[in-house]
């Protein structure tokens, strides 16, 4: 081992965890504001829907991840006659996958809260908007925001086969330095470390985030 080989490269490796991140923030935006809409129509009493975004929801989910990858990126030019950027092909793939997980997700919290809560705000005479808004998913959240967390890591981690298209993120930036310097171990260590580290931070953050939910929610005192 001898780490001091792949020094040079540094800067490759930085741009690289730059582009894992770019990537990673844009697809959670997308697989959290699609979820959230897919999860709260899934729970609409219209069955015709609920088929329609159940195949949504298995579509994503039983597809591998690799394979829709390259569907989106090298078939979207052959389809459409339009040349998606790798970025966004990397955006569109997680995000779409992640919705899928998060939708689920979402919908078993939303399923779970009370159905005192869903009456009280009936009486109150809550637009449907407005009850979902204020009253159902906040409560939801409570439950499902742990596993929330955990997919997060989950989108984190996916994104490094987005190398497999040629995006220069941390994966491939250590391909390259593989390329260059004729060492595996070096470049694909830093890489896992890299990963880990920013894994563990998100995991500490779910635990505490766990933590606070679980405290008693009583009033408090003057």
């Amino acid at each position: 081992m001898n780490f001091s080989v792949i020094e040079p490269y540094a800067p490759m490796f930085w741009g690289g965890l730059a582009v894992t991140l770019e990537v990673t923030g844009a697809a959670l935006v997308l697989a959290f504001a699609l979820g959230a809409v897919i999860a709260v129509l899934k729970v609409l009493p219209c069955r015709p829907l609920r088929l329609l975004l159940d195949f949504y929801t298995s579509l994503f989910r039983g597809i591998p991840l690799i394979v829709l990858l390259f569907i989106v990126y090298f078939a979207t030019p052959q389809l459409t006659g339009y040349k998606i950027t790798m970025f966004a092909a990397s955006v569109l793939t997680l995000g779409l996958n992640g919705s899928a997980t998060v939708s689920e997700t979402l919908r078993g919290g939303i399923e779970g809260v009370d159905r005192g809560q869903y009456d009280a705000s009936h009486a109150l005479g809550l637009p449907y908007v407005t009850m979902m808004a204020d009253v159902i998913i906040p409560q939801a959240l409570r439950s499902v925001a742990p596993a929330l967390v955990n997919e997060v890591i989950t989108v984190l981690k996916s994104s490094s086969l987005v190398a497999t298209i040629g995006l220069m993120d941390m994966m491939r930036a250590a391909q390259s330095v593989q390329a260059l310097t004729y060492r595996a171990f070096e470049p694909f260590v830093v890489v896992a470390i890299v990963y880990y580290v920013i894994v563990m931070l998100l995991t500490l953050v779910a635990n505490q985030l766990e933590r606070r939910l679980r405290e008693p929610q009583g009033p408090r005192r003057r």
